[in-house]
């Protein structure tokens, strides 16, 4: 309230009180601020007059994230940010940079980015890659996707990732123009443990590995094949069936600590599945056309 005083009396008012009557949210605009690095330079006096050369000592300056550039950590930090979490590609925001009053071009954006990885990124992926291949059990999977300039029709990232009861959890991605099995036994080598994956026959070329067959990629198959209004009597609906019975097993034993589940699983697990693998046999013309 500018003015202070009685409309009726025109006397000065005396407050008496104050409370929120409702709340608002600013939105302040980032900046762009140009920071000058200033290295001074010193002479030792007493050096310099005992010697033929003056004694020049020059104070230490903060590194550059990168070499021959504007980019400070918080901006280059910012533009991965942008590109890999909000899906905004280097043209897009090159133009939005323009309008903030920086000069940045794509190119430089996306070299950003690949001398972040390689400087930074690299070495850490590989401390991960190295614990991960020590974990007793491992989960890979790959999927493709379409990249506009590429020699391959698909591209595929491949996924390594540990147990979920692990403590520290570690997922890595590896992106390669193949799905050959020369893909898994570069990246996992001589891995020993054991592999949960599809079953893809790329995995059955790592030479020590204990593949592990993922259920829920088994009941996928069925549930593609199952048509529409299905009958119990249609195969594809009761292999689903037994599906969905070891998962709810499965779920209800969620919590449980690892020896309990193991010995629900060898109790009651088991025999559904023998049960099961019975079936498939019985029906097996049916069922492995499917797989």
């Amino acid at each position: 309230m500018d003015d202070k005083h009685c409309p009726n009396c025109h006397h000065e008012l005396k407050e008496i009180g104050a409370y929120p009557i409702r709340q608002e949210l600013l939105f302040i605009p980032a900046q762009l601020k140009r920071l000058n690095h200033i290295q001074h330079a010193f002479k030792c006096q007493y050096c310099s007059q005992r010697s033929l050369s003056d004694k020049i000592i020059k104070a230490a300056v903060p590194k550059a994230p990168l070499n021959h550039g504007l980019g400070s950590p918080s901006l280059i930090a910012h533009t991965l940010y942008q590109k890999y979490e909000l899906k905004i590609p280097d043209y897009r925001q090159e133009s939005d940079w323009k309008k903030m009053g920086l000069e940045v071009s794509r190119q430089m954006l996306n070299h950003w980015g690949l001398k972040s990885s390689e400087y930074y990124f690299k070495p850490l992926y590989d401390v991960l890659k190295q614990k991960l291949l020590n974990r007793p059990i491992l989960h890979a999977d790959e999927t493709y996707y379409t990249v506009l300039e590429s020699e391959t029709i698909k591209t595929y990232y491949w996924v390594f990732l540990s147990g979920k009861h692990d403590r520290y959890g570690i997922t890595l991605y590896h992106h390669d123009p193949h799905r050959s099995g020369q893909v898994a036994l570069d990246f996992l080598g001589n891995y020993s443990g054991y592999l949960h994956c599809d079953m893809w026959q790329a995995y059955e070329q790592l030479p020590e590995a204990t593949l592990v067959g993922c259920w829920a990629h088994v009941r996928r198959k069925f549930h593609e094949a199952m048509p529409q209004n299905a009958s119990g009597k249609c195969i594809a609906r009761q292999g689903l069936n037994y599906c969905n019975r070891m998962f709810c097993l499965e779920k209800a034993w969620e919590s449980l600590d690892c020896q309990t589940r193991y010995q629900a699983r060898k109790e009651e697990l088991r025999p559904l599945m023998q049960e099961f693998f019975e079936w498939c046999r019985k029906n097996k013309a049916t069922v492995f056309a499917w797989f």
